[in-house]
């Protein structure tokens, strides 16, 4: 399955936005993408850039690497940046599309909370459910996220994403995200994420909107990202 197929063992994400979901990479494949944005919080203008990667480790298990940092450039809201390593399996799939997978590993620090971020080493556990198929003759795959983070210093934070992305030509695609998020630390937040692609022949190019809302805070972003697989 080409287009959205690739993205479904990229987890669910090739053009950029998602790196959950079930679906695990096939042995000895690799995915990478890479985001830059510009955004703005509460006022000051700052740059972010991520990157991710998986490699399909052995059947139906992966391991992904995310690396992201972002720079303000007013000096009212400090920088960020944040590492993640994980080992993804796949629990099992239904000759009718349905998948569902567990995820556990370490991250360190945090850069997608706003100004309400956690710092310090800490682990991360989710589990998802999704489902990939084909609708008049388009690939799509939807799916759902939770996921449960702690750090060393006691800061918490439970999160639910929910994910979809379809076909819509020959080569055009559309993703959309949605993110829960709740801590006890950082602030509760709710954040979307929307975005156009063209597949090419070994690579993906999109454009992106994302906004966050925590209350005490609001983030708008326009984003590109490009995906490589292998």
């Amino acid at each position: 399955m080409r287009g959205i197929g690739w993205l479904l063992l990229g987890a669910a994400g090739a053009a950029g936005t998602a790196e959950a979901g079930p679906w695990a990479q096939e042995p000895g494949s690799i995915y990478a993408r890479g985001i830059v944005s510009t955004e703005r919080l509460d006022g000051e203008d700052g740059r972010r850039g991520e990157i991710y990667g998986e490699y399909g480790l052995a059947r139906n298990w992966s391991v992904t690497a995310k690396a992201e940092m972002v720079r303000y450039e007013g000096g009212g809201i400090s920088d960020r940046d944040a590492l993640r390593v994980s080992a993804r399996r796949q629990l099992w799939s239904s000759d009718k599309g349905w998948a569902l997978g567990a995820e556990a590993g370490l991250v360190y620090g945090s850069a997608v909370a706003g100004v309400f971020g956690c710092d310090g080493l800490g682990g991360e556990a989710r589990m998802s459910v999704g489902r990939s198929g084909t609708v008049k003759g388009r690939n799509y795959f939807v799916f759902a996220d939770v996921a449960d983070i702690r750090h060393e210093d006691g800061c918490a934070r439970q999160r639910a994403e929910f994910g979809y992305g379809s076909d819509i030509g020959p080569h055009l695609f559309t993703l959309q995200q949605v993110w829960l998020e709740r801590g006890n630390q950082s602030a509760d937040s709710i954040k979307f994420d929307s975005q156009i692609g063209y597949h090419f022949k070994s690579a993906d190019l999109s454009l992106g909107y994302r906004e966050e809302s925590g209350g005490a805070y609001r983030e708008h972003a326009v984003l590109v990202a490009v995906t490589l697989r292998r």
